[in-house]
């Protein structure tokens, strides 16, 4: 097992207008992949798609300013979106074919863990993945210690059982 690298943050204003997801969703993949964290690709196409939604909710359903904030713990990727809005979302119940309200669905679904945190000028929603397993070009192993931190209060929570993109979209659990 690799040794734990130590903790790094990042954040960044997020413009209240639609070209601002693809824009912000690079910056995190830029900032992720920078550090060197061992991520699969699988792991990064499902960041880049838990990204574009919550970064998405926040310029679709706030007015003003946002800030995206990536974080490595030193066990756990966790990236955080703060808004103005005060009022704390919740998963709606739609079905997989629909063309909105499915954000927090997938979050729930593809996330390690995550939430939303009132502060005082409005929320934070946040997620967090755990980087799984690589392997480099010489076979090696490497994994990050995977030891769950403790976050805030939060008023939604994800199951431990954690969902893959792959089984999301066909339903079916290998």
């Amino acid at each position: 097992m690799c040794a734990m690298r130590p903790s790094r943050s990042r954040s960044f204003p997020i413009a209240a207008e639609r070209q601002a997801v693809p824009e912000a969703r690079r910056l995190v993949l830029t900032v992720v992949r920078g550090w060197d964290l061992q991520l699969t690709s699988e792991t990064l196409e499902e960041l880049a798609l838990l990204c574009s939604e919550i970064i998405a909710n926040a310029v679709r359903h706030t007015t003003g300013p946002s800030t995206l904030t990536v974080l490595w713990t030193g066990s756990r990727l966790r990236v955080e979106v703060t808004d103005t809005a005060p009022g704390l979302p919740a998963p709606r119940g739609c079905t997989l074919n629909a063309e909105s309200g499915r954000g927090l669905m997938l979050i729930a679904a593809l996330a390690t863990d995550w939430g939303t945190t009132p502060t005082p000028t409005g929320k934070a929603v946040w997620f967090e993945m755990t980087p799984t397993a690589t392997e480099d070009e010489n076979g090696q192993h490497h994994a990050d210690q995977q030891v769950p931190e403790k976050p805030t209060a939060s008023t939604h929570r994800t199951a431990p059982r954690r969902t893959t993109l792959k089984t999301y979209a066909t339903g079916r659990r290998s």
